[in-house]
């Protein structure tokens, strides 16, 4: 089965942008998955969407730490046929899922593999971009500034570290998100961070910029946005 989806990277349209989550959801084969993706896909808000579209604009070279099925994965391969997309996730078999679902969508451009994000995170390649989505809050802190040491090394000047997270604040919807957290996870450890400890886990070099999501569910979530200088910028320093 090859049911390419490769389509125009509007990041208005959200017909188009539907059009391509509904055609990744097809491509699992197990029921439970195809729920899982409708439930994410259908509570996602499409400004957020838009938000981490804006962020990778120009990126061709993507590392997504934390890939999981590979749902955004091949959502942002199908839309951008000249990006090449890496994703990792420490479970095998949401690996192999991620795998099967980019070969049935024709997605040369997308590859998946396994890799701890706790452990010693080994990175060969550099990448323009790095994104995180919902990973972090479910590190603990040592290993979260690991992780950020990590990922940031290997960013090329103008790279963007991307990093869609819970906040603290407001705390009543802080305590929403972490019941759902506990009922996801089965666990009760949550590590969540506000911008402050963001900004101070990060390279001061950098420059950030803080996009709150606004959700029909209270969910206080936060796309951070990392800009590590450029060669001139460097030079200029």
């Amino acid at each position: 089965m090859n049911a390419s989806v490769k389509r125009s990277a509007d990041p208005i349209d959200h017909e188009d942008q539907r059009a391509t989550l509904t055609d990744i959801i097809h491509v699992y084969d197990r029921v439970i998955v195809r729920a899982y993706c409708v439930v994410r896909f259908v509570i996602i808000n499409i400004n957020m969407l838009h938000i981490l579209t804006l962020c990778m604009r120009g990126k061709r070279r993507i590392l997504e730490v934390g890939s999981g099925f590979g749902l955004f994965g091949c959502y942002f391969a199908s839309r951008w046929p000249d990006i090449v997309y890496h994703g990792i996730d420490v479970d095998a078999g949401r690996v192999k899922m991620a795998q099967a679902a980019a070969q049935r969508l024709g997605l040369s451009n997308a590859r998946f593999v396994c890799g701890d994000a706790t452990g010693a995170l080994e990175l060969e390649d550099q990448y323009d971009a790095v994104v995180m989505m919902d990973l972090l809050h479910h590190l603990p802190d040592p290993a979260k500034r690991k992780l950020l040491d990590a990922t940031t090394a290997r960013l090329r000047p103008g790279g963007h570290l991307i990093i869609k997270d819970v906040t603290r604040k407001p705390a009543w919807k802080m305590a929403f998100t972490w019941l759902l957290d506990v009922l996801m996870t089965r666990g009760f450890d949550m590590w969540y961070w506000d911008r402050r400890q963001f900004r101070e886990a990060v390279d001061p070099s950098f420059a950030l910029e803080t996009y709150p999501i606004s959700d029909w569910l209270p969910y206080p979530h936060v796309v951070y946005l990392f800009s590590k200088p450029d060669a001139a910028d460097e030079r200029r320093s």
